[in-house]
């Protein structure tokens, strides 16, 4: 595995899941030194220009040569960007060494390049035999100019859930909002959503931004200041003190020509403490939260969900409790080491049937 964020090692409790299955894992880190984290295997490999900005390093080519002619893997996982230097050092280096990557990416919505790196992305994506998308839409933007590989949607990371509690039964429904108050987040979609919502209700919001002041004249305009309790900036406490806090949680985020929400890590985290949510129809939002969320287009919507929720709190903790059992089959740690092996099992049969029994590296 190659990747311009494998040094970090708060980021790698996948990839000790997959060794635990039995993989020979080696990870090349761009620098640092040799050694091994786990069963893991850690190999350095030089790298030139600004540490800050991981996706322009320039990998040494010579040694990922080595490392893959000593190692002679079954399969190479790469993680950057198709344009990028680690990708086109990488896809060339297995281009003459006969061995096969799987390519990922996290990219969400078509980026304008340049020639060049229109070209090494062409190239790179041309040779993979496998494609990898953080969620379903990076999926498609890879397959599409790799329609020879194998595609899968698996993201880089589980999440850890604590042991399942019993949520409170409150006389009122309170709903959640954790993120940054800008635009692409939405908090405005939510806050004109509660001004249609009737009954008893509560808003806490965890977050700061340059949308706040324009918030608050909104929620006073609406006469809602003291339905809405303000926790501040995002940090640990402050989200533990809102899961406990909260009934179900919003994340009312738009597309824009320059962001698009394909992650969101504190939904997951949410829906796995039994939180129920209720998402828009924007990037990778509906898909994270499938058949246990609530999924909406626009105010109006919201609005309807929510007050559905407020009329009947019991159809709120049914929701809450399905969002659990999903994010427990689908994206904690285990599982997506599980999903990753079988990926990569899948691509070396398809390149190699001989290769269905044997063991992975």
């Amino acid at each position: 595995m190659l990747s311009d964020h494998a040094t970090d090692e708060g980021r790698r409790d996948r990839l000790r899941a997959v060794a635990g299955l039995g993989v020979d894992l080696i990870v090349a880190t761009p620098g640092g030194t040799a050694g091994s984290d786990g069963a893991i295997r850690l190999a350095p490999v030089p790298v030139k220009g600004n540490p800050a900005d991981p996706r322009e390093l320039r990998w040494q080519a010579g040694t990922i040569r080595r490392l893959l002619t000593e190692t002679r893997p079954t399969l190479v996982h790469l993680e950057a960007e198709p344009e990028s230097p680690l990708a086109a050092t990488t896809a060339a280096v297995c281009r003459k060494l006969g061995v096969p990557f799987v390519l990922f990416s996290w990219r969400s919505r078509p980026t304008a390049l340049g020639f060049f790196a229109r070209r090494r992305a062409r190239r790179v994506l041309g040779q993979a035999a496998g494609v990898l998308g953080g969620n379903r839409v990076a999926m498609d933007l890879l397959h599409e100019h790799a329609p020879q590989a194998l595609a899968a949607a698996i993201p880089p990371r589980g999440v850890s859930l604590p042991p399942s509690v019993s949520r409170p039964e409150r006389e009122q429904l309170v709903v959640g909002y954790a993120g940054r108050l800008t635009p692409e987040r939405g908090p405005d979609l939510l806050i004109a959503a509660l001004g249609k919502t009737y009954g008893r209700w509560q808003a806490v919001i965890a977050g700061t931004g340059p949308e706040q002041e324009s918030l608050e004249r909104e929620i006073q305009r609406l006469g809602l200041a003291s339905r809405i309790r303000w926790l501040g900036g995002i940090r640990t406490e402050t989200l533990e003190t809102l899961w406990q806090e909260i009934d179900c949680l919003v994340v009312p985020s738009r597309d824009t020509a320059d962001w698009v929400d394909h992650q969101a890590p504190l939904l997951l985290e949410a829906m796995g403490r039994g939180i129920p949510a209720v998402v828009t129809r924007a990037g990778a939002l509906p898909e994270l939260v499938g058949e246990a969320g609530v999924v909406v287009d626009g105010a109006e919507d919201l609005a309807t969900a929510l007050q559905g929720w407020v009329t009947d709190p019991a159809r709120c903790r049914a929701a809450g409790a399905m969002a659990r059992q999903w994010t427990l089959e689908r994206y904690v740690t285990s599982v997506v080491a599980g999903r990753t092996l079988a990926f990569w099992q899948a691509t070396a049969e398809h390149l190699d049937p001989s290769l269905a029994h044997a063991p992975q590296e």
